[in-house]
């Protein structure tokens, strides 16, 4: 199945509109793991599966809502076909409290690696929709019946001391940071990785689950970005290939479809501040300067 630009975004659009009708009369309940879930999610993932997934093409949907009632023989087919690896809503529990900074992520995955992507963010800035389309990194906003698309070529606008760098909730729970940047929680992996290629951010930083950034990983890998994972005093780059040296992939793990450590993603430039202000093994980042 080609990846087609307008229909991705068409299909976002109409996901987005589930999302607002739903936060109308907004409800949620919290998962085994005490994330919170709502309607919208749900609906957006029976959605996006009806249009992308159908095993009998080569098709497969590996998704935040469903994954786990998908049998091993179903995954391990959508490892060596063609499968769409989706996120209804990155951001639910800001998204449940009625906060803007949540989206809409749909990665593509060829044999094993991830080759295209879009996420929308239909609360921030003006409805920004980012997609991948051949080599290029566009974004578009809708006007009317039809989309205005602009390439977003690499910036370099945010890459100073005072960038912003975004963490994630359990880096902000159960690690330190302390760095002379200003730090942000955004609860969204989309927001701050949109606003890496966009140029608002210098970093992202913390733990994720392949579905956080499998519709971003694609436009930060386009726009030249470093990426990589600290495990032990080993820096493991972290690439387009879904593979058992990032991820935790076995069946019945704990952490199954996590990053085996610490995501960080910056550029070539200001890597070496970053690993050399992680403290191994403690989940701490502190810079060599005072904030």
């Amino acid at each position: 199945m080609p990846w087609n630009r307008d229909e991705i975004a068409e299909l976002l659009l109409e996901s987005a509109a589930i999302a607002r009708r739903v936060k109308q009369e907004m409800s949620f309940e919290l998962k085994p793991d005490l994330s919170i879930v709502t309607p919208a999610d749900r609906e957006i993932e029976s959605l996006l599966s009806k249009r992308l997934e159908d095993p009998a093409r080569g098709l497969y949907l590996i998704g935040e809502e469903t994954v786990a009632e998908k049998g091993e023989d179903y995954l391990q087919a959508a490892f060596r076909a063609e499968a769409f690896v989706v996120d209804p809503i990155d951001g639910t529990a800001p998204f449940a409290h009625m906060l803007p900074n949540w989206g809409i992520s749909v990665g593509r995955m060829v044999n094993g690696s991830l080759t295209d992507g879009a996420v929308y963010l239909p609360e921030t800035g003006m409805g920004e929709l980012v997609i991948s389309d051949g080599g290029a990194v566009l974004q578009g906003t809708r006007s009317g019946r039809s989309w205005d698309w602009k390439e977003l070529p690499p910036r370099r606008d945010a890459f100073n001391d005072q960038g912003l760098v975004a963490i994630t909730q359990n880096l902000a729970k159960w690690g330190k940071v302390h760095l002379r940047n200003p730090v942000m929680v955004l609860g969204a992996a989309v927001v701050p990785m949109v606003g890496l290629v966009q140029g608002r951010f210098l970093a992202y930083i913390g733990s994720v689950k392949l579905w956080d950034i499998a519709g971003s990983l694609p436009l930060i890998l386009r726009h030249g970005f470093a990426v990589s994972v600290m495990e032990g005093q080993d820096r493991r780059e972290v690439s387009a290939r879904v593979e058992e040296r990032t991820y935790h992939l076995e069946p019945h793990h704990p952490k199954r479809w996590a990053l085996r450590s610490d995501l960080v993603i910056c550029r070539p430039e200001e890597e070496l501040r970053f690993r050399s202000s992680f403290r191994h093994g403690t989940g701490e980042f502190f810079d060599d300067k005072e904030p």
